[in-house]
């Protein structure tokens, strides 16, 4: 059974108003426990409306959502436990940061939980750790840090409540090269520690391609393509004509195949390039 599913789910903003916009049109969603998906599509796409139904942050016009199989706006208590067993991390979470040191801001969502003083502490050490944040750092204000490390105070914050599934909406947002690359770094090693389902959402196809197990692809409210990175990233036409661009690594191979070098097309990670150039170059001979 997936962990967290939609059926026929659909959202209108401002419904019977001149404004009327459909936002999601019958989406079908299936998340496997311990999947890293990644979530991908051009600005307006239903994107961010589809992941604030996935906790009950919005409740859906039409169909359902599904935790562990149980529709999560049956009941208040259904809809209760969703808010802590799907975290959601908005993008630029540090936006939201807002105690008066950087402990407290972790704590918050456990103390929210009705968990006592050493269960919260537990969670926000735990959670502080996936995110190389030092005990040094708990008693300094959240302001004072710099832009990647309050950004993982804020991730931390979630990962803090433990949730069954983590959502992060463009973690790497507005980073530098450096801090995009530790952010992506930081998740990797928190699923592979914990196991835990991960879904995130960028506009970066490198941050995807390099970190994700399967990818969907959205336009206009509706998932148009998915399957695994390979699968569908090796189509990039398609994702072109779906107003998305393909990683840079592959545009690399497709300019060299429009020169007349003969190399794959389906390169979209920097290693499987690097592996492709070396067994390339011992091929013709030349010393690596």
């Amino acid at each position: 059974m997936p962990i967290l599913e939609t059926r026929k789910l659909s959202y209108v903003y401002g419904e019977n108003t001149p404004f009327r916009v459909q936002a999601l049109h019958d989406v079908d969603l299936s998340i496997e426990k311990g999947e890293l998906v990644g979530v991908i599509g051009h600005t307006g796409s239903g994107k961010s409306t589809l992941m604030q139904h996935l906790n009950g942050l919005v409740k859906p016009t039409s169909g359902e959502v599904l935790l562990n199989g149980e529709n999560i706006h049956a009941s208040k208590p259904a809809t209760h436990n969703a808010r802590f067993c799907v975290g959601l991390c908005f993008q630029y979470p540090e936006y939201q940061l807002f105690e008066s040191t950087v402990y407290k801001d972790i704590a918050f969502g456990p103390r929210n939980m009705g968990l006592d003083k050493a269960q919260v502490d537990a969670r926000v050490r735990r959670a502080a750790s996936f995110l190389h944040i030092a005990d040094a750092w708990f008693d300094k204000s959240p302001f004072d840090l710099s832009g990647g490390e309050k950004r993982r105070v804020a991730i931390a914050g979630v990962l803090a409540m433990e949730p069954e599934v983590l959502i992060l909406d463009e973690p790497t947002a507005g980073l530098d090269p450096r801090g995009r690359a530790q952010i992506m770094s930081l998740i990797e090693n928190y699923r592979a520690s914990t196991g835990g389902t991960v879904i995130i959402v960028s506009h970066s196809m490198d941050d995807i391609a390099e970190t994700a197990s399967r990818v969907l692809v959205m336009d206009n409210g509706s998932i148009v393509l998915g399957g695994t990175v390979e699968e569908v990233f090796r189509d990039a036409p398609a994702l072109v004509r779906h107003g998305l661009d393909v990683p840079q690594t592959t545009r690399v191979f497709l300019e060299l195949r429009a020169h007349g070098v003969d190399v794959p097309t389906d390169i979209y990670t920097e290693e499987k390039a690097r592996r492709t150039v070396l067994r390339l170059l011992r091929e013709r001979g030349v010393p690596v």
